[in-house]
């Protein structure tokens, strides 16, 4: 097993972004020199949920902040760009990173970005398909068309050509609605992240898919090397200390993941997302109960 950090660029009231971007980059050296095997940043987009809406190039950046930990992004969403862009761009950093890069890949799950973006919710999902088509034709190092649905161009060849396979590089996200037979049949290793769901029914859907890649043709000991799952963890001298670290940060979380996961009822105004209040208080219940079985929120 081994263990990363996520850097999460969020900007909560009582912080700012300068201060956010100076701690993240103290934790990221922080890990390094603690000998954590990996750092990983995100992307988002427009919101102080996340502070970083290209994590290609903050991966960039921290490759040259860094000497050895693995740098990864965790989740380039091909939805919201041309997948030949991304081709390149990764591919460039493949070369760069020299073995150190890892890209996650998914869908992404803001409806805001989608709104602003003008990427239609429902085509999430065949926009991703096509776009993984064709990151994985680009790598071939022939020149390649494609005449989709959501994309069309004519035969083109993406320079550089990538030094790893595209297995060695690329991860698939899996949250909610991506089944694990996708990633074994796409050839991609798992990114799995279900962070509210019971830990326990995590280390399940784990099991299943290394019995799902021990079934397929796949290496099954490198894939499960390159593998990850996320997790909340906060570590403290004692258990009622983390919980009580943790407490306001995450319902400041919360309160914000709910307002961009899920699109608003006829009530409320897209100012909204902008403009809120003080995030609910979870009851102390409800928060111990989650803790005890979602939220790793503990002693060592």
């Amino acid at each position: 097993m081994k263990f990363g950090t996520y850097h999460t660029y969020q900007v909560p009231p009582w912080t700012t972004t300068e201060q956010v971007m100076a701690d993240e980059l103290e934790r990221v050296h922080l890990a390094e020199s603690l000998g954590f095997d990996s750092v990983w940043v995100p992307e988002q987009h427009f919101f102080d949920y996340c502070a970083c809406p290209d994590a290609l190039t903050m991966v960039t950046y921290l490759l040259g902040q860094t000497t050895k930990v693995r740098v990864g992004a965790a989740v380039v969403n091909l939805s919201l760009t041309h997948p030949l862009r991304f081709a390149e761009r990764a591919a460039l950093l493949d070369h760069l990173g020299q073995g150190r890069v890892d890209l996650c890949v998914g869908r992404g799950y803001q409806w805001p970005q989608n709104v602003a973006f003008e990427v239609e919710e429902t085509t999430t999902k065949a926009r991703f398909t096509e776009s993984l088509d064709i990151v994985l034709g680009a790598w071939t190092g022939e020149p390649k068309s494609y005449d989709g649905t959501y994309f069309r161009f004519p035969s083109v060849q993406t320079w550089p050509r990538p030094v790893r396979r595209p297995d060695e590089i690329l991860l698939m996200s899996v949250g909610g609605t991506t089944p694990l037979e996708e990633t074994i049949e796409r050839g991609v290793p798992l990114a799995l992240s279900s962070p509210f769901a019971p830990v326990e029914a995590t280390a399940q859907a784990f099991s299943r898919y290394v019995d799902l890649l021990k079934a397929s043709d796949h290496d099954v000991d490198a894939f499960l090397d390159r593998a990850i799952i996320l997790l909340y963890t906060l570590l403290a001298p004692s258990s009622d200390e983390a919980r009580t670290i943790a407490k306001e940060p995450y319902e400041w979380h919360m309160a914000r993941l709910a307002a961009l996961s899920v699109p608003p009822g006829p009530d409320h105004e897209w100012s909204s997302l902008v403009s809120y209040g003080p995030p609910p208080e979870i009851p102390d219940a409800d928060y111990l109960r989650a803790t005890e079985t979602n939220l790793l929120f503990d002693d060592p």
